[in-house]
């Protein structure tokens, strides 16, 4: 993934990202409520020799130094920390005191620098206070010579620090710091899994990118409408947005494609509403335009805008109704619309017969664009059977439902039978603003097999 792909999957996901910063702020605002306010208490003491003469001071100040840095592990030795406990009268043990106690000799110094760490900061301070006391009478005591020769280092407690006023733990700042980094990076790096993970389709970008397939438009929801077809395509917005497809729906030196099936790989897709909105918008530009229900698995095309079911294909194809009877006016003064008819029993045998194709090829010849709603692609052989029949076939893929498998086990399918896909229109999206023009290298051709006989006698040369 590139630097564009990172921004737009979080332009995408940006509610999942601001939860995890939200979560992140909300539990280190929580922990630093239920965490326990701990003071660190601290006192110091001066290590000093008894040398008065200078040359022997610098030697004495060097010898402190060195000694200094063993003194610092006396200071939590159970023989100073049992002093503090009697002293104090302390419920706990050396070894528990020794966890809350360090001692450090700053760099280059004669200084024993004591902290103690406690829940109290009075207590905290006595602590201190305290174990600088018997640490500098032990040292006293260890380094004590002779009744004749002097004491060569003297532990001196320098300083009267007051208890400490503000807690050392918890730190508000650091902690809100680290759960916003937290729920920052827990979000990004979400957002990114789930993107690679999710199967759906979420963007035309990404159905290009995936699958390199053509993408021909992007088509919004429509808004809400009537049930006429009278009022469809008003939405602006869509009906922009149709009419850019309608622009792109050419073949190779044929231009508009005489018949033309809209499919899916799977229910659910819009397909129904595609094709009627993509007939509608071929009609308002002065095109003749039938649109055919050819979904016999669940027609609704019809009863969606007030026509009524039968007679339509079923009963024209069997030879109970004439195409001049089965045709039905909708809306636009241009389009007219057949509808499904009385469902067959068994629908794949109807479109796999001579007769479907000698009526197809008869709309070919009274239009001039056949639109035809099919069912799903992958659940039903019907969309095949008519791919193979269409001059061309748009591929209807939906954003948030459509899975990429299916897209690519459609294109297989669509491909097998020599069906001409011109490409994919994706809709319930947001129109890309500069989509660009379809990939030429994705279309899929129609193999060079052979033309049935009777597309080859029915449909003459248009020579477009």
């Amino acid at each position: 993934m590139d630097l564009r792909e990172y921004v737009d999957v979080l332009r995408r996901r940006w509610r999942f990202v601001v939860v995890c910063v939200l979560l992140g702020l909300v539990t280190a605002a929580a922990s630093t409520a239920l965490m326990p306010r701990t003071y660190t208490a601290e006192a110091q003491l001066f290590i000093a020799t008894h040398d008065k003469n200078s040359a022997d001071a610098y030697a004495g100040g060097l010898f402190t130094q060195q000694r200094v840095k063993s003194y610092t592990k006396i200071a939590t030795s159970p023989v100073v920390l049992r002093g503090v406990i009697d002293k104090l009268d302390l419920d706990t043990t050396p070894g528990d005191l020794a966890n809350k106690i360090s001692a450090q000799a700053p760099l280059d110094t004669t200084l024993v620098d004591i902290r103690v760490e406690d829940r109290s900061a009075a207590r905290g301070q006595a602590i201190a206070d305290e174990t600088a006391e018997q640490f500098a009478r032990y040292i006293d005591g260890i380094e004590q010579g002779s009744a004749n020769v002097p004491q060569l280092v003297r532990a001196s407690v320098v300083g009267n620090p007051e208890p400490p006023v503000t807690p050392t733990s918890p730190r508000p700042l650091l902690n809100g710091a680290m759960g916003l980094l937290a729920g920052i990076v827990v979000g990004v790096t979400g957002a990114v899994l789930r993107n690679s993970l999710d199967t759906r389709v979420r963007s035309a970008g990404d159905l290009r990118g995936r699958l390199d397939v053509p993408v021909l438009g992007v088509l919004p929801r429509p808004a809400r409408r009537g049930a006429g077809s009278g009022d469809r395509g008003r939405d602006t917005e869509r009906d922009e947005a149709l009419s850019r497809l309608r622009i792109r729906l050419r073949l190779p030196h044929d231009g508009m494609p005489n018949s033309l099936l809209v499919t899916s790989a799977a229910s659910g897709e819009a397909r129904t509403g595609t094709a009627l909105d993509l007939a509608v918008n071929l009609a308002r530009t002065g095109r003749r335009v039938i649109l055919v229900e050819a979904d016999l698995r669940r027609p609704r095309l019809a009863r969606s805008v007030g026509l009524r079911d039968a007679p339509g294909l079923t009963d024209v194809v069997t030879g109970e109704a004439s195409l001049a009877d089965a045709l039905q006016t909708c809306g636009a003064e241009r389009l007219r619309v057949l509808a499904s008819g009385n469902v067959p029993p068994d629908p794949t045998t109807l479109l796999s017969s001579r007769h479907l194709r000698q009526s197809l090829r008869t709309l070919e010849a009274d239009a001039d664009v056949v639109v035809l709603d099919s069912p799903p692609l992958l659940p039903f052989a019907d969309a095949a059977i008519l791919a193979a029949e269409a001059e061309a076939v748009l591929l209807v893929v939906r954003v948030g439902k459509t899975r990429y498998h299916q897209v690519r086990r459609a294109v297989e399918d669509l491909a097998a039978v020599g069906a001409r896909v011109l490409g994919t229109v994706v809709t319930a999206a947001t129109p890309d603003r500069h989509p660009g023009p379809p990939p030429r290298r994705a279309t899929v051709q129609r193999p060079t097999a052979p033309a049935s006989e009777d597309r080859a006698t029915a449909v003459p040369d248009r020579g477009r």
